[in-house]
């Protein structure tokens, strides 16, 4: 199969949407497919373009066989919904441009949120008469209401709402990675036939990723018990209850809480931590991904915060990375993500926001060695077999296959 993915977020940038097409499209280059990415410049979450791709309209690139064309994106540094929908439109429209190469595709999956790069998805489609999946990670704009981004009944969110369902409406197939959001996208009635299970998962060639000796030296990580969170410092992370959980702890000198990564919230956080005086927490800043496992084979336990209960059908990537690089994690969530702890053996659960029982977590894992072993055990062991990123890319490849010859044998009856 000729198969393209249309995404907001590429390699090297990091976050969740990132490694999943990264993580699919190598997988599929592997089962022996021809993959294409439509993506804009490197830019999240800085709100910067990367050197290497600044003043550029349009770049191809190939990364582990995967053709890559890099489309003009607006961008800015200022957070705010007028220049994020402009950063987000601007690769809708730029991203038409991949039809002049007149590339032969066989089907085409786009990955969401964002919601609007979908309306690409349906246009290729519609032109090209192929199929189109719609990816989704989270569902929009609902997600944004929940963690407060976004009003309810706002002419931003009735825009969106609009969009949203003209995407469904024109997709071949809905990809969600949660039974979660199945279960949402059903009872706003999407036909349940029309929507695959496509879960996240882990990439185990990440524990073949040489460990680099110079972080743990650079960053003050040996010799101490670390906590580590990697991922998007944003508002739907909920951040705050390390920093609180970091104050707590502040007389343990063993104990250091380790943040990698950048996002809206990091200027916040270590405002926070300035004000609070404290010594136990390290802020390292925009990391590649490969570092991530140097961070992981230094720290002792992944905290995955989200900040909201009402994000019950979101299962966080660095989670299943935590699990399946052997190291316990503390989760502070509800719904899907729970599931995925408990089932696993690798860890423990806290309510969002519920800082006195994310206290007691981290010191249950400090204190209790028999516990945190066995913890590091079984995590590793549940996920590579259950969230294998070869087994679920397998999974993508035989609903795309499934699709094609539909849409093959609908052609040859018109």
């Amino acid at each position: 199969m000729k198969i393209l993915f249309l995404t907001q977020f590429f390699s090297p940038e990091t976050g969740a949407a990132s490694k999943r097409v990264y993580g699919l499209a190598r997988q599929l280059v592997k089962l022996g497919h021809e993959v294409h990415v439509v993506t804009g410049m490197p830019n999240y979450p800085s709100g910067r373009i990367k050197d290497e791709y600044k003043k550029k309209i349009f770049c191809f690139e190939k990364i582990d066989g995967i053709n890559v064309s890099r489309y003009y994106v607006y961008v800015s540094e200022k957070r705010n919904t007028l220049n994020r929908m402009l950063n987000y439109f601007s690769l809708v429209l730029s991203s038409l441009f991949f039809l002049l190469k007149r590339r032969e595709i066989d089907i085409i999956i786009t990955s969401s949120p964002p919601l609007f790069l979908g309306l690409t998805g349906v246009i290729m489609s519609k032109i090209k008469k192929i199929p189109h999946v719609f990816d989704i990670r989270d569902i929009w704009p609902e997600v944004a209401v929940e963690i407060g981004e976004l009003k309810e009944g706002s002419k931003v969110y009735k825009i969106m709402k609009r969009i949203e369902k003209i995407i469904y409406k024109n997709s071949d197939i809905l990809t969600v990675v949660t039974k979660g959001k199945k279960t949402n996208l059903i009872k706003n009635g999407v036909d349940a036939n029309k929507i695959k299970l496509v879960s996240n998962g882990f990439d185990e060639e990440f524990l073949e990723i040489p460990i680099n000796k110079d972080i743990a030296e650079r960053y003050n990580l040996i010799g101490k018990f670390n906590f580590l969170y990697a991922g998007i410092i944003g508002i739907a992370q909920g951040i705050d209850i390390i920093i609180e959980s970091a104050e707590k702890l502040k007389f343990n000198n063993e104990i250091q809480f380790v943040l990698v990564g950048n996002g809206v919230e990091l200027e916040r956080m270590k405002n926070l931590v300035r004000e609070k005086k404290l010594s136990n927490v390290i802020f390292t800043g925009e990391q590649p991904h490969n570092n991530i496992r140097s961070f992981l084979h230094y720290s002792n336990v992944a905290l995955v915060p989200l900040k909201s209960e009402a994000l019950k059908d979101s299962v966080p990537t660095k989670l299943y990375e935590a699990l399946g690089a052997g190291k316990p994690v503390i989760l502070s969530a509800s719904g899907d993500s729970v599931e995925v702890v408990k089932e696993s053996r690798g860890g423990l659960v806290v309510k969002p926001g519920d800082i006195d029982s994310f206290v007691k977590a981290i010191e249950k894992l400090y204190k209790d060695k028999d516990f945190y072993k066995d913890c590091t055990i079984n995590s590793k062991e549940y996920v590579i077999k259950n969230y294998s990123r070869t087994a679920i890319a397998k999974t993508l490849e035989k609903q795309l296959k499934l699709e094609l010859d539909k849409s093959r044998d609908n052609s040859k009856n018109l």
